[in-house]
């Protein structure tokens, strides 16, 4: 599995530093035309987004307000809360973080092609055309927790990719302090995708490639994501009875699986199919807490902070972390599981059109904050949709418009020739040079199609956001495939013998 000379030794050193700077030097340049164009660093959501604790709370109260967070992991409100304790001006800092991360990303990617023995010139213009996507320009000037899941997805495909080559133990170490990190700030990364993780490439390595050592190894390395993942999972379910990262899944499966009009549910309520909090939910249940519940309840819940007791945040927003959400979450899963058991025929059908949405172009957002932004990415957007689908005529969101099904069916057979193209390589007796490859596609393999089938399940209206961060990892598995195909990555191992 071990290669002998990386990716750097067939390429000159000075040609790739030429091209890193290259690609400094472009991103510098398109974000500066985007500033002159309008476009601006939106820090707004610090104030009122669902999942950010109170502003006042993270700078004041930080580490007992992020123990008694239950309503989403922890690291991302605890990066607020640094920076909101050490920074005279917030905003420059978080617009700084995002900027930095957002130069790494293209690096990143220049620097998996260029491991997997892409030409650098090839490589260079992948990551200039990914640098420009212009959702990654709007995610990236955006405080929301997305632009993070994004790049910590690339460090770890980066990571997983150089521990297969060098075998270098801080890489592994690395990978997984990304996923960890990963983990903590979205909810969507459940310890099983971890733990499913580890199976499935210890596996391949253990039993199919017979390296026990490498896969222990693995196995070992992993603990750093499982054991603060379980930790915060046995948390709250010792303070708030549940077991997870975050007490928002009945509300999602809600919103998912209601597509009844007001009176069908309230005929299902008399029917006794569903409670009388699915009915003041509707087809929003993210409503400030005083909605479901009167103050003699709200009195009753047990709280134990003000993160999780105030039904305000000191900005007059709601504070969606208050203890009653997980008692309203409970009662909207079982809810949404009547609904789904009445009618599973009709789930599906949802399902399939979470899907299709899942394939819509991410930046094409529920997030209004975009407006302007958006408009001054507007060309780049219309060049972007187009290649995406645009050209197959869909311009709306209307299932019933035949080419939306069209356009989704497509995609999806795009994403299965590189599924089953994966599945192949594993099985196919090869060389021990394409170990690496074949154990970076598999994690690629796994976390796209992970989030693409959990966010079809439970989620119905912002799929696109919750694609957008794995499309990078689509893309190194189309490259994956691509090199495996021309043995150019078995040249680099060959080089130094022949």
């Amino acid at each position: 599995m071990r290669s002998p000379q990386s990716a750097k030794q067939l390429n000159p050193r000075s040609s790739q530093g030429a091209y890193l700077l290259c690609l400094t030097a472009l991103f510098l340049l398109s974000r500066i035309l985007f500033a002159i164009k309008g476009g601006e660093f939106i820090a707004s959501p610090i104030d009122f987004a669902k999942q950010y604790l109170d502003p006042r709370l993270l700078e004041k109260d930080l580490l007992r307000s992020l123990y008694y967070l239950h309503a989403q992991p922890p690291l991302f409100n605890a990066f607020l809360g640094l920076i909101l304790k050490i920074a005279s001006r917030p905003e420059l800092y978080f617009e700084l973080a995002y900027k930095a991360t957002g130069l790494c990303m293209p690096l990143l990617f220049y620097g998996i092609l260029i491991s997997l023995a892409i030409r650098p010139g090839v490589a260079f213009m992948a990551a200039a055309i990914f640098m420009l996507n212009p959702t990654l320009l709007l995610y990236e000037n955006l405080l929301y927790y997305t632009h993070a899941e994004a790049f910590l997805i690339l460090l770890a495909l980066f990571c997983l990719l150089r521990w297969g080559i060098d075998r270098r133990a801080r890489f592994l170490v690395l990978f997984f302090l990304a996923l960890l990190c990963l983990g903590m700030i979205r909810s969507l990364f459940h310890p099983v995708f971890f733990l499913l993780t580890v199976l499935l490439i210890s596996l391949y390595l253990g039993h199919r490639c017979g390296e026990r050592r490498l896969a222990r190894q693995f196995v070992l390395g992993s603990l750093i994501v499982l054991v603060p993942m379980l930790l915060v999972s046995f948390k709250n379910n010792l303070i708030y009875g549940f077991f997870g990262t975050s007490s928002w899944d009945g509300m999602s499966l809600w919103i998912k699986a209601n597509g009844f009009a007001p009176e069908q549910l309230d005929q299902f309520h008399q029917q006794g199919l569903i409670s009388e909090t699915a009915l003041k939910a509707g087809y929003d249940p993210f409503l400030p807490i005083d909605h479901f519940f009167n103050d003699r309840d709200l009195q009753q819940i047990p709280c134990h902070h003000p993160a999780d007791c105030r039904v305000l945040r000191s900005t007059g927003k709601p504070n969606f972390n208050h203890s009653g959400y997980v008692l309203l979450s409970k009662q909207l899963w079982r809810d949404a599981v009547a609904l789904i058991a009445r009618d599973p025929g009709l789930f599906a059908y949802y399902t399939a059109g979470s899907y299709c949405l899942m394939l819509w172009h991410a930046s094409d957002s529920v997030h209004t904050l975009f407006y302007n932004n958006a408009i001054a990415v507007e060309w780049l957007e219309n060049v972007y949709r187009y290649f995406y689908g645009g050209f197959l005529g869909v311009d709306s969101k209307q299932a019933s418009h035949y080419l939306w099904w069209v356009r989704a069916l497509c995609i999806s057979l795009v994403f299965l020739l590189f599924y089953i193209d994966t599945v192949i390589a594993v099985f196919r007796q090869g060389v021990d040079s394409y170990r690496p490859v074949i154990i970076l596609s598999l994690f690629c393999l796994l976390i796209h199609a992970y989030t693409l089938c959990v966010s079809s399940l439970i989620e119905f209206g912002e799929n696109n956001r919750f694609r957008y961060p794995v499309d990078a990892a689509f893309l190194v598995l189309m490259a994956a495939s691509i090199a495996r195909s021309k043995g150019s990555f078995i040249n680099i191992i060959k080089s130094p013998n022949q």
